[in-house]
């Protein structure tokens, strides 16, 4: 597909927030998982990406077409206006674009440095989310309705190929070492898994429960953890045979998974218990949870900071999960 950039200048703002227990306040870390700071941000708060490198989190306001761009460093929030419905967000580390997938319409890059719109890459079938290969430059966007992956070429924003996979793919994620990009498909119960090399899917790991809907990738151990929404498990795979080797309960309707590259933790946010619940991998224990805002949606987490996220939808808020949690 040919190039077709919208450009337009985005219409931001910015609110600063207090990040407890940074700054060498006197508040010591409690043992227990604990959130140390709430942050307003948009309407509908879903989808969430970290940039360990600029140390900025990014959150795609699903109900009022913006995302919210927090800056742990400055401590403020930036919002940035984008498509309409915007879903998932995904960030190139190297060359600091970021990637928002809108669902009623294509993908729109930000550069990163300014929080500006550089334009946006035409996309049908309901864009629901986004993975990113730094180490390649390749973004890979899931359509919910088109059963199937595309991909785009993070150098000129082509669309070089699309990649059929099982019915209404959802979350995705990418191992920049193995090269391999992995689905979750609702409505097929299993998570389809493509050579990013060649685009093809080269096999189909099943066993993941009842409407798997988010995943993220432990890269270190190569370990792929899946939440199944309606089992109310995570399920987690062995990236070297990609079968699954274990699973454990965690909250209700678990919608948004975040690994911690640094420590091997997993954080799994519960939609309908308003929590997150947080796991170790090796070997695989749930540790506890943590009470959150309303409806939290995602997860993800700062390897840098130590910090983990949760996107509140119905609150319009982000917990920020202390880095001892």
């Amino acid at each position: 597909m040919r190039r077709s950039f919208l450009c337009a200048m985005s219409a931001m703002s910015v609110v600063v927030f207090l990040l407890l227990g940074t700054d060498g306040a006197a508040e010591a870390t409690p043992a227990a998982p604990h959130v140390i700071a709430t942050v307003p941000v948009g309407e509908g708060p879903s989808g969430l990406a970290v940039n360990d490198t600029t140390s900025r989190v990014y959150v795609a306001n699903f109900r009022e077409d913006t995302i919210s761009v927090i800056d742990q460093t400055t401590k403020t929030v930036e919002t940035v206006e984008v498509g309409s419905g915007p879903a998932a967000i995904g960030v190139n580390t190297v060359t600091n674009e970021v990637y928002v997938a809108n669902q009623n319409g294509g993908v729109t890059v930000i550069d990163g440095a300014t929080n500006t719109v550089l334009g946006t890459v035409p996309m049908g079938g309901l864009p629901d989310g986004v993975a990113v290969n730094s180490n390649t430059n390749t973004i890979y966007v899931s359509n919910f309705l088109a059963n199937s992956v595309s991909v785009i070429d993070g150098s000129t924003h082509h669309v070089v190929d699309t990649v059929p996979v099982d019915p209404a793919p959802l979350g995705i994620a990418v191992n920049p070492t193995t090269n391999l990009v992995y689905v979750a498909s609702v409505d097929g119960d299993s998570v389809p898994v493509i050579d990013g090399a060649t685009y093809t899917v080269i096999t189909t790991v099943l066993g993941v429960g009842s409407d798997p809907s988010s995943l993220a990738i432990d890269v270190l151990h190569n370990r792929i953890y899946v939440a199944a929404r309606s089992s109310n498990q995570l399920y987690q795979i062995d990236g070297e045979i990609n079968l699954v080797i274990g699973h454990l309960s965690v909250g209700m309707y678990p919608t948004g998974v975040g690994v911690s590259q640094a420590t091997g933790r997993v954080y799994v946010a519960n939609q309908l218990s308003s929590n997150v619940s947080v796991v170790r991998g090796h070997p695989l224990r749930l540790l506890g949870s943590i009470t959150v805002g309303t409806t939290p949606t995602d997860a993800e987490v700062d390897p840098v900071t130590g910090r983990a996220f949760a996107s509140n939808q119905d609150s319009a808020t982000v917990s920020v999960i202390g880095p001892n949690a």
